[in-house]
Formats: C-alpha cells, structure tokens, sequence
C-alpha cells in the first residue's frame, strides 16, 4: 500500500484488488474504530460472490445488483468492471455520509461515473453554454466533448441509506448482505422484495454466535442450539440457513440453496429464490433438530413427526447409549436439512472463474465444492482410478460413478483423525476414498474440514472399512 494525501488533509493509503484501485484509511482493518472497513482476507468472498453474480449474468442482461454494505465500495466496482458487457446496474450503500463520499471518491477513481450525480454535474455545464450568448469557443467544445465521454462510462449508483430501508423501496435481482456480524435483522428486507429467481447472498462473521461459543447469542439471533463438534462450521452453515429459510417463508418464498463456503473468519451463504406458499411450506419441512452423541459423534436428523417419540436414542445407528448410564446425547439446531450446494451452479460457476482474475485458492475451493456435491461412489478398480484422475482434471464433468440424477449429497462428515488411529502405516485420505468407494459408499473430501470425509455410511460402517483395510487399530 501506498500513501497519499486527500483535499480534506487526511492520509489515505491505496489498496489494489483484482485491478480495481482504493483508496482507505490508515484504520481500514479495523471495524470499529473506521467508517471504511477493508479487510484483504475477505478477497476469497468478493471473488465467490462476483462468480455467482457473473454466472447469473450469463443467463439475463442488465441485472439490478445492490451491495447493501459497501465500506469502501470495491464490490461494486468489481461487479461493474468485470460484467461491463452485461451492463448490470449497480447500486452501493451505506449508512454513513463520510463512507458514501469516500465510496463516490473509488468509484470515480477506477474510471467510473456516479449515477445521478455526474448527470448533474454534466447537464448544469450544458445549460450554462446554452445560455451563453458569445456562442461555443474551443474550450466549449473540448468542455462538450468531454462531457461526453463521461456519459459512455459505465455508472455505479451510491446511495446514503440504512440497508432495511432500501431493500424495502425497490427490488433487487442480486442482493449481497455482509454486515459486521450478524445479518439475520436484514433478511426479511431482503426477501421482501427480490422477484422470482433472484439470488441473495449473506455473509456472517459472527463465528462466536455460530460456532455455539455463546449459546445465549445463538438462541436470539438463530432461534437454535449449537455445541462444538467435528462438524460444527457445517452445523453454523446449517444454522444460517435456517433464519433465511424462515425469513423467506415470512414473505410466501422458498430458496434453493447454490452455495455454502467456510473459510478464515467467515461464513457465505447463496441461495435462489422461488415465490409461492408452496415452496416456503417445503423449505420449512426441511428445518429439523439434530440428535447428536456426545460420546462417538454420531448424528443423525431428527424428524418432524407431529408425534413425540418415546426413545429418540433409537434414531441414532450408533450404540453409545445402551452401554453407557446416563444422557449421552443432545438435540441441535433446529437446522436446514437439504443439501448446501447446487451442482450444476458450481459447474457454471468454475466455468465462469476462468474468465476472471480470481485467486488459485478460490478455484481450488469451487473445485472441492463441486466433488462435494457430487460426492461419487464407485465399484470397481477401474472406476475408481478413472473417477480420482477425472476429478482433479475436470470436476464440473459428469462421470459414471456420480450419484443418481437429483439425489443430493449426504449431510455432515468424518474427521478421520478422530476415528482413526495415527500411525505412519495409516491409510492416505485418497486411499480411503477409494477404500469406501469400492465398498459402495459414496464419499469425498469436504472444505469444512481438510482431514474429513463426506459420505453416506454412518460412523460404524466407516471404522468397519477402514478395519478391512488397515492393520491399525481403530478407536
């Protein structure tokens, strides 16, 4: 970063991201104390989110997109720069005048024009030649000119307006959330007005609230339960879903989950919209509790029978219960129970990626994402080696050994170092895909968690294949 000094006697250093120049304050990283919060760890989330948005942009033209929280603005101007043939119109807000001003300051500074405002400024300087009875001079012309070439810029709407209220005035097709922690007070507005096969995007940094560190946290703003476990960042994906979800059920809409993304300090979630009683009632017959073992780890959904069930220790496959005295498990959530990605969106989505200046991490991100979702099986050798060699080469193709047409990924994960002894003779995470692949089972690697497996088999299936072929005891 470099320094420079504003008309308003202020350092401001530069920041560059994807091509696009800003300009921050000397207390940019930190929240609390700047009105103009930039935080570089986020690129993967900006980058994420521009995908979705180009993917969306690929199927309608002029897309209303609204960064409702725009800091510094550089979303926005990342959406213009990178989707200027789709001519989206872009809309950036925020609460704050001095962060609306410095907003105007990148936004003109990266070769854009401000909506309205440069109308303005362009239409008094015509009135004031009209007006002028010595006729146009040189100076008029080349003042015309350039006039001109202002108006063929692409234009950025920035607006000073509280997030809820705006999202109440007017829909939006595109709609990113990225508050400073939590976001569930602005979904109802955001589903107020979003029209049918929008996308609405939310990211929360409230890790403590999500990650069950403060249950009282939880319950007011999530309206559910969480505790630490092996899958706990997929439990707060879950979590997070479920208050958008409810939200969107308020307003007589559905979602169809594309995306879910842990990484560093944040969550992201993407979900489409559909509009109908029909598809909210669906979406809510999804939100269920979780029955989780204290002991082994073990979960499993608990279902929404209007019923009590007089054990709902049998709801679960492993037996930690019947020979340990006392409560061995907990009810979590409630929680989505559907699947947290869309296959054929993240295909597009990787696609779409090559053509924009996105991180390696990024791409290796989605490409996980993708065999997440698709979450193969197979059952033989020659599958096997043919689906592992595809899967890295081209994970947005479509193989033998994927599973049935519409049927989603398996909830949850492994940690296989929890559950599998340490040994220098244990088996590699590749081999033990293999191993459970070749077994019938369907399984994966997972971006919550490096050391984990995704797959269909409950716990005592997976220690009874990883006791087949390995010689190491299994705990």
């Amino acid at each position: 970063m470099a320094a420079c000094t504003s008309f308003e006697d202020e350092t401001l250093k530069v920041a560059v991201e994807m091509g696009v120049t800003l300009k921050v304050k000397e207390n940019h990283a930190t929240p609390e104390k700047t009105d103009t919060f930039y935080n570089p760890k986020m690129r993967m989330n900006r980058e994420m989110v521009l995908c979705a948005l180009a993917t969306m942009a690929e199927e309608k033209d002029q897309l209303r997109c609204l960064d409702a929280f725009g800091a510094t603005g550089i979303e926005g101007i990342l959406w213009t720069k990178y989707l200027k043939s789709k001519r989206p119109q872009v809309t950036i807000g925020d609460i704050k005048e001095e962060t609306v001003t410095l907003i105007r300051r990148n936004v003109r500074s990266n070769g854009f024009r401000v909506k309205t405002e440069d109308k303005k400024r362009v239409a008094d300087s015509q009135d004031g030649r009209t007006n002028n009875e010595e006729g146009c001079s040189i100076d008029d012309n080349s003042a015309r000119r350039e006039d001109e070439e202002v108006m063929k810029k692409p234009e950025i709407e920035v607006v000073c307006c509280d997030a809820n209220v705006l999202l109440h005035q007017r829909p939006f097709d595109f709609v990113h959330l990225d508050p400073y922690g939590c976001s569930v007070q602005y979904l109802d507005a955001a589903f107020r007005n979003v029209p049918k096969d929008g996308i609405v995007a939310v990211t929360s940094t409230d890790t403590s609230a999500v990650y069950g560190k403060c249950p009282n946290v939880t319950q007011r703003h999530y309206n559910g339960y969480i505790t630490r476990s092996e899958f706990m960042r997929e439990m707060a994906v879950r979590l997070i879903l479920a208050s958008v979800v409810r939200a969107a059920a308020r307003c007589n809409k559905g979602v169809d989950v594309l995306l879910s993304l842990v990484a560093e300090h944040f969550l992201l979630v993407i979900v489409r919209v559909q509009r109908g009683p029909s598809y909210a009632d669906a979406c809510l017959e999804r939100v269920q509790g979780v029955i989780h073992c204290q002991l082994c780890q073990e979960r499993v959904f608990q279902p929404n029978d209007r019923m009590l069930n007089e054990n709902s220790y049998t709801l679960l496959p492993c037996t930690c219960h019947a020979g340990t005295p006392g409560k061995t498990a907990t009810l979590l959530g409630p929680v989505w129970s559907g699947p947290v990605f869309n296959l054929e969106f993240l295909k597009k989505m990787f696609l779409t990626c090559r053509g924009l200046l996105v991180s390696p991490t990024t791409r290796n991100h989605l490409k996980t994402m993708i065999q997440e979702a698709q979450c193969p099986a197979g059952k033989s050798e020659e599958d096997l080696d043919d689906n592992c060699q595809e899967a890295e080469e081209n994970p947005w193709k479509k193989r033998k050994t994927d599973g049935e047409d519409g049927e989603p990924h398996p909830p949850f994960y492994y940690n296989i170092h929890r559950h599998c002894a340490k040994s220098k003779d244990s088996p590699k995470m590749q081999k033990i895909l293999q191993y459970m692949r070749k077994e019938g089972y369907r399984a994966s690697r997972t971006h919550f968690d490096p050391v984990a497996i995704r797959t269909d088999a409950t716990l005592l299936q997976l220690k009874a294949v990883l006791q087949k072929y390995s010689n190491q005891t299994v705990n």
